[in-house]
């Protein structure tokens, strides 16, 4: 299970949904109260200060621990990583509704990015995994046809047969 690339692929993605819990959304830099001393003050918004957030990034990162576990049953796996790009693909939209409401004062950070990152991960990931399904698919019909004689029958037919 840890030795397959698709498996270090959802890690990644499940790491940047964790960092999320603690990235700072975005900033504003506002001139301390002192006075005249030029001092800029910063105030964030973070990921967990807003609920929607907060729920939206546990659920997409339980979905990626919860895919890395399903090694076995791939094509189920593959439909838990399609879900969470989905969800991935409404959280980015969200993002992006919130930058436009506060682009004017709000500066925001690389963290909003996170989901896009991740979704792109998890596209890669679908892909590998696919891959592993059509290798365990193509050895069954290879293992099937040789219990049947098939391919004896097509050897002896072509001239390939080795003589030992």
């Amino acid at each position: 299970m840890w030795q397959r690339f698709q498996t270090l692929l959802l890690l990644i993605c499940a790491g940047l949904l964790i960092a999320m819990f603690s990235a700072d959304m975005c900033y504003v830099m506002v001139p301390s109260e002192g006075g005249a001393s030029g001092e800029l003050t910063r105030y964030a918004i973070k990921f967990v200060n807003r609920s929607q957030f907060i729920i939206f990034t546990f659920v997409t990162l339980a979905l990626s621990v919860i895919a890395i576990f399903y090694y076995k049953a791939r094509v189920l796996q593959i439909r838990i990583c399609i879900i969470n790009i989905l969800l991935l693909v409404a959280y980015q939209i969200w993002i992006l509704v919130s930058f436009f409401q506060l682009k004017s004062v709000y500066t925001f950070t690389v963290a909003t990015l996170f989901p896009f990152a991740c979704i792109v991960l998890l596209l890669l990931a679908i892909r590998y995994i696919w891959r592993d399904e059509s290798e365990v698919i193509a050895y069954h019909i290879i293992r099937k046809n040789k219990k049947n004689g098939k391919i004896k029958k097509y050897q002896k037919e072509t001239g390939n047969e080795k003589n030992s």
